[in-house]
């Protein structure tokens, strides 16, 4: 089964409040790259070149760091993830294969992690593929384009979680070379631990 892996877009989810961190996520300092510029180079040095960029209404700062991204405004991000999501799926180019989830709370994923999804995603059979570590599901998640429609129907107030779940017998857990996959960032703490490892 071979699939075009070079027509992936990718929905960076970038409409959060960070209450947890204090300060918005997207815009804290990884070495002079804010955290949003990071994810969406990292999607960029994998390949992935079209990026549906989704913010909050007052995420102006966060847009201005992703020129070239597709943009995409969640009027009511205090909804939650999923209708950030469903926003971003909105604003899909036409003709994609499939798309990346990557919420931005994960900004020290290599790219080599996001290219061994789309070489799963080209040669595998399987319409959700995850990266994983130590039995652990990371981020971010590639889904086959024709599974946007089942996200878009879902009620704003339930969980992607219910499509994955839908279609358990087609995930691909694709094995990750380390942990970066799965350290995500919502505390003060997590970003000290992230900026750390980032620097190894």
């Amino acid at each position: 089964m071979m699939r075009a892996a070079d027509r992936i877009a990718a929905v960076v989810l970038a409409a959060g409040a960070s209450s947890r961190m204090g300060r918005p996520k997207a815009l804290l300092d990884f070495d002079g790259l804010t955290c949003v510029a990071r994810v969406v180079d990292t999607c960029r040095q994998a390949g992935v070149s079209q990026v549906v960029l989704v913010t909050s209404p007052a995420g102006a700062e966060v847009r201005a760091q992703c020129a070239g991204s597709i943009e995409a405004i969640n009027p009511q991000p205090e909804r939650g993830m999923l209708s950030s999501l469903q926003t971003g799926l909105l604003k899909l180019p036409a003709g994609v294969s499939g798309f990346l989830i990557y919420p931005v709370d994960y900004p020290i994923v290599p790219p080599e992690e996001v290219r061994r999804l789309l070489a799963a995603f080209a040669d595998q059979a399987g319409r959700i593929f995850i990266p994983s570590f130590d039995r652990r599901r990371g981020h971010p998640v590639l889904v086959e384009a024709e599974l946007a429609g089942e996200f878009l129907a879902l009620d704003p107030t339930s969980s992607a979680r219910a499509v994955m779940a839908a279609h358990d017998a087609e995930i691909t857990h694709v094995a990750a070379a380390d942990d970066r996959v799965l350290m995500d960032m919502d505390t003060p703490e997590d970003y000290r631990r992230c900026l750390e490892r980032s620097r190894r």
